[in-house]
């Protein structure tokens, strides 16, 4: 399993969440069961985290090659201004 985390700015945080239910579905359309879950969370200095679990590494990478320019999801990614960070992590333990 991988975790891929995902750290950004957005000028508009509902019409980001508007979009989400969008991505969620492409991203289940087009990776099926490599696609496990995902979280969208606001961090205190209101900044946002996209928390992705994958099966695997090979597709969590390519998916974030693919994701942002797919024009199916471009309501989702179009609202991100600025991404601080992205990372993905092999998970070592989950319950």
């Amino acid at each position: 399993m991988t975790l891929e985390y995902v750290r950004f700015e957005t000028s508009d945080a509902d019409a980001l969440v508007a979009g989400r239910d969008g991505l969620l579905h492409r991203l289940k359309e087009r990776y099926g069961d490599e696609f496990v879950s995902a979280q969208l969370v606001r961090f205190d200095d209101g900044s946002i985290g996209d928390l992705i679990q994958w099966r695997s590494r090979e597709t969590a990478e390519r998916a974030a090659k693919e994701m942002p320019s797919d024009e199916a999801v471009a309501d989702f990614f179009g609202q991100i201004t600025t991404v601080h960070d992205m990372r993905h992590a092999e998970v070592l333990h989950s319950a």
